[in-house]
């Protein structure tokens, strides 16, 4: 068991609303969640440099994140060493990221396949126009259907390890809601997702690349924010931690 039941269904998501709430948690505790998400992605990077190193600690840490930022949203208060709390829910967290990563990449296959062919298509026609023409013309279509399964995929999965680190259900109550909650909103998350990825973009370029501290933590915020009004709760869930 995780911990408390997801609490009822899911719910519509505001896109207006997230992103209003989530920049004023963020300017509210601006150096606070610029700290602890350097943190975070310091800790990731340094663990890249070992084989698989990665995979094992990404979870644990952006599950942290995600309970330090709760913790603002619901008491007002957090500490950077928050970001910790996340090893304490070490082998779930780290299974939530196993999982929507298999289910992402599983859900690239068809798309991946195309391209396969398309390669194939080029490769075996000796050079000759057509058969250039057509494989080009598949390697764009199985590029496009990977980009669109992967996003699909990636919303529909993308609130497991906030439901996981928040001890929202069982796992499988965590993989259920996620699933029921990103198709019910897949729309709003995608339009959500656009916006934040233009405003982290713009950010990036017109600070001269010092936005890379700020944007990550601020689509952090926004999307705790659009978590908790897609899976409401009364009571909560981070009293043990």
């Amino acid at each position: 068991i995780i911990g408390s039941n997801t609490s009822g269904e899911a719910q519509p998501l505001d896109v207006h609303k997230a992103l209003g709430d989530g920049w004023a948690l963020f300017r509210e505790h601006l150096w606070l969640l610029v700290g602890a998400a350097a943190l975070v992605l310091v800790i990731i990077v340094a663990a890249s440099m070992i084989p698989t190193g990665q995979l094992f600690v990404q979870g644990p840490m952006m599950g942290g994140l995600i309970i330090l930022i709760l913790k603002l949203s619901r008491q007002g208060q957090a500490e950077v060493g928050d970001v910790f709390l996340g090893f304490q829910n070490y082998l779930l967290l780290l299974s939530a990221t196993i999982v929507q990563g298999a289910i992402v990449f599983a859900s690239m296959m068809p798309g991946l396949i195309v391209l396969i062919i398309g390669a194939v298509v080029i490769g075996s026609g000796d050079g000759e126009p057509d058969s250039n023409t057509l494989g080009i013309a598949v390697l764009i279509a199985g590029g496009l259907l990977t980009l669109i399964l992967a996003v699909t995929a990636s919303i529909l999965m993308f609130f497991i390890v906030h439901l996981v680190a928040d001890k929202r259900g069982t796992f499988g109550d965590a993989l259920s809601a996620t699933y029921k909650g990103g198709k019910m909103n897949f729309w709003s998350i995608l339009g959500m997702g656009i916006i934040l990825g233009l405003a982290s973009c713009l950010i990036i370029l017109l600070s001269f690349g010092i936005g890379l501290f700020f944007a990550p933590p601020l689509a952090a915020a926004v999307g705790v924010k659009a978590y908790e009004q897609i899976f409401p709760t009364h009571s909560t869930t981070l009293e043990s931690q």
